[in-house]
């Protein structure tokens, strides 16, 4: 009898890692820490003065003080590793574009400088954001030391005086950031969860009015705006358009992310009748990128509170690196010959990341029923050719100026991660809207 292996095993721990009564017994424990120390209802807050995100989470988090009986402790950070932005360049101008859109939909000060912030403006920075956990000024203070760093019309000329700094605060801060499990700035942390930028205070939102803390109106959750529109305006079938500009989906098999994202954009193009090309690409591991552990292990936690909420299954997981990509990626150009590419990504996605499947037969019925088309499949396995697409895929996606999956790309928009179809969905009504016209239907 084969003894069981690592690959075997996985899949069962996590789906007992991702399942409820795990979530739910953690959350006990760390209450019942929490209420022992008596920060029932403290939040802990990591900024990083590079981090464009860092401004709109701030001002975000104001307004959750007027909801809720909550106090937020704040810990300046510095470092941002190399394995974490495997493309700095590209992530510092991709950051405050998509800081800039996030905080301009829900009404922020955004952070639009025309040019990067100085070494001298940084430290300046980080300087006085050290000085705010000291003195316990608050978030507001901090506010006005990230908005005169990073918004265009501040009203504060840029500080070039050079600022001293505790080092030795800062590598505290930055040891407890990495010892509580995480490692990036524009976090906040609450009963041992974690929660990036304002895209996930919806989570937190939950968490605190789950603890009684709001101030007025019981369960409100105000920080959806990101996925809680998509769709609701799409066309009637009755319009009968069809739009010519293709929804370009650039993704990774093995990305947790790429799976909802995959999800949602097959749902988006056939909301609105457009055009969908899907777009593999390798994931980072087999393009010699690294992931390190905590990246891994908050990705895998955050697809699961995010799959929960958007009734996508997930947590099953059976990790397809190297044959598994390779198998799913060789059959690709088969089943889009057959008009089947969309059902067949997502059928392999699906088992992937609910099923803890990597079948080949799978996939080969899903690109055909047929006994002919299913030798033929059979015998595309072992093909290679599918390696030059996903490099052009790759480059493809390069040349947006993004690196990471899921990417999207409507005509001259594209953008970086599901939470970003929203931007998606605005061009296309543009788009649609446009269409009409031209047609006299406005």
């Amino acid at each position: 009898m084969r003894r069981p292996v690592k690959a075997d095993v996985m899949p069962w721990l996590a789906r007992a890692l991702s399942s409820a009564p795990r979530y739910s017994l953690q959350r006990c424990l760390h209450n019942i820490r929490a209420k022992a120390r008596g920060e029932s209802d403290l939040v802990q807050v990591f900024v990083n003065p590079r981090d464009p995100f860092g401004l709109p989470l701030l001002q975000a988090l104001i307004q959750l003080r007027e909801r809720f009986y909550v106090r937020f402790q704040l810990h300046t950070v510095w470092q941002l590793d190399d394995d974490i932005y495997p493309e700095p360049a590209l992530w510092r101008t991709w950051a405050q574009q998509d800081a800039t859109r996030l905080a301009q939909l829900y009404g922020f000060t955004p952070p639009d400088r025309p040019t990067a912030p100085s070494e001298t403006e940084l430290t300046t920075a980080t300087a006085r954001l050290l000085n705010t956990e000291k003195t316990g000024e608050g978030l507001i203070t901090a506010v006005r030391v990230l908005e005169n760093l990073w918004h265009s019309h501040s009203g504060s000329p840029p500080d070039t005086t050079p600022a001293r700094y505790d080092h030795a605060q800062l590598s505290e801060n930055e040891r407890l950031l990495r010892r509580l499990g995480h490692y990036q700035g524009s976090m906040t942390r609450y009963l041992g969860e974690w929660f990036w930028g304002v895209d996930r205070l919806d989570h937190l939102e939950r968490r605190l009015n789950e603890q009684g803390l709001n101030r007025d109106v019981p369960d409100a959750v105000l920080f959806t705006r990101t996925w809680s529109d998509l769709m609701s305006s799409g066309p009637s079938p009755a319009d009968g358009h069809r739009a010519t500009t293709t929804l370009e989906v650039f993704f990774s098999i093995r990305s947790p992310y790429s799976y909802l994202g995959l999800e949602r954009a097959v749902q988006l193009a056939k909301a609105w009748n457009i055009p969908l090309q899907l777009r593999p690409v390798l994931p980072m591991l087999m393009r010699g990128q690294s992931v390190p552990d905590a990246k891994k292990w908050y990705i895998f936690h955050d697809t699961k509170r995010e799959a929960n909420k958007l009734g996508i299954p997930y947590g099953f997981v059976a990790d397809p690196l190297g044959p598994g990509v390779e198998r799913c990626y060789a059959l690709f150009e088969y089943a889009r010959s057959l008009g089947r590419e969309t059902d067949y990504m997502l059928a392999y996605a699906r088992a992937v990341n609910a099923e803890a499947s990597l079948e080949t037969d799978a996939g080969l019925k899903v690109s055909s029923n047929e006994p002919a088309g299913l030798q033929k499949a059979k015998a595309l396995l072992n093909d290679q050719s599918w390696r030059e697409w996903a490099e052009n895929n790759r480059k493809a996606m390069y040349d947006c100026g993004l690196w990471g999956v899921p990417s999207f790309r409507y005509g001259e928009v594209s953008c970086w991660g599901q939470d970003r179809l929203w931007v998606i969905e605005k061009s296309i009504v543009a788009a649609t809207a446009t269409l009409n016209k031209r047609q006299g239907r406005v």
